[in-house]
């Protein structure tokens, strides 16, 4: 409860990222517009509209810091110059107002879709160059990397057993999920026997 707190009062503007914050309100105000002008049966658009604006929301109230565990990093720390998801969050600022631009007719959608997007792919550079960019690899995650990577295993396997046959994950022995991207043909794999 006290992290949804936080998070909650972090909405306001702050004195320390002013600027930041600014440019968060500029962008939702220019994606809400996008979204509230999409024609009714574009399902694409709206959700990534959507997308876009629990991404800013996230981003402006630090969400990520305080939803994961933080590590030895305060949870403003982690999430604004550390975790690596900030920073695809921002890719999503940039590339989905984008595609809801490209996506449509109609021409005031993708004036403020262009726009939009032009704004969020400057955020996300000028917040890298100034926030990510020193950040070592084994530190995007603000925690245990080798715990990161157990438990995104185990969610493999639990997608694979829940979803069955459904999730195409790439399998091996049937049971194993892979992140394999797609079917390997029989003269591209190497089998060694004991």
């Amino acid at each position: 409860m006290e992290e949804l707190r936080a998070i909650l009062n972090s909405l306001g503007p702050s004195n320390d990222t002013l600027a930041w914050d600014l440019a968060l309100y500029g962008l939702f105000f220019l994606n809400l517009i996008t979204l509230l002008m999409l024609p009714d049966g574009s399902t694409t658009g709206t959700i990534l509209s959507i997308f876009v604006l629990i991404s800013i929301f996230i981003d402006k109230t630090f969400a990520f810091g305080y939803l994961i565990d933080s590590g030895p990093y305060t949870p403003e720390t982690c999430h604004a110059k550390i975790f690596v998801g900030t920073y695809l969050i921002r890719a999503l600022m940039f590339a989905a107002p984008l595609t809801v631009a490209a996506s449509t007719d109609n021409g005031k959608v993708r004036a403020t879709g262009v726009i939009a997007g032009i704004g969020g792919g400057i955020y996300m550079f000028v917040r890298w160059f100034f926030d990510q960019r020193n950040i070592e690899a084994p530190d995007i995650t603000c925690f245990n990397t080798a715990v990161m990577a157990q438990n995104l295993g185990m969610t493999l396997l639990l997608a694979r057993i829940v979803l069955g046959r459904r999730l195409r994950l790439g399998i091996v022995d049937r049971h194993i999920p892979l992140a394999v991207a797609r079917e390997l043909a029989a003269h591209q794999v190497e089998v060694e026997l004991p």
